[in-house]
């Protein structure tokens, strides 16, 4: 909160958040979700601070809280993005050996942030390619420990691999 007094007319405010605010500073938690544009949880801190089960229940409940945009990431099984006008979900890459899921979420939600800001957009076609982007990031980051795998990762890698990824699903 304290962040965005600092700033001015922001396009695009994004809140990635973790348990600990969900169980001991949800209030603080649910007045800062008012003030931001894109709201990014996993899918049990989008259970636990919904009270719903179904993440697209969860999703709703969650944009009527104040952010627009929802993101919803679950984990191996892909990434759920809900607003008023627009839904869909993707799978996530198939890593074929997991080392460590550790920094995954911070992963995602720095390629997706770092992406969306690349472009400067917000349109339906650009939303989707940033969640692309970052489901691809995250999937390098839980292949080592730490930073260990993602510390060398030039965009040619990203690039390649997510075509494999719109490939593979027909995403594109």
């Amino acid at each position: 909160m304290e962040l965005l007094k600092h700033l001015r007319a922001p396009r695009l405010i994004g809140l990635d958040s973790m348990n600990l605010w969900i169980t001991h500073k949800q209030k603080s938690l649910r007045r800062l979700m008012k003030k931001v544009h894109l709201f990014v949880a996993n899918d049990g801190e989008a259970r636990a601070l919904s009270g719903e089960n179904n993440l697209i229940m969860a999703a709703r409940r969650l944009r009527a809280m104040g952010p627009r945009m929802i993101v919803i990431k679950k984990g191996e099984h892909g990434v759920l993005f809900y607003s008023d006008r627009l839904m869909f979900s993707f799978p996530a890459y198939p890593v074929d050996r997991v080392v460590d899921p550790t920094g995954a979420g911070d992963t995602f939600a720095g390629g997706l942030m770092g992406y969306l800001s690349k472009t400067h957009k917000l349109d339906d076609k650009t939303l989707r390619k940033a969640l692309l982007y970052a489901t691809t990031v995250a999937s390098f980051n839980v292949q080592g420990f730490g930073m260990a795998r993602t510390a060398s990762l030039t965009l040619s890698e990203v690039e390649s691999r997510m075509k494999v990824l719109t490939k593979f699903f027909a995403l594109t």
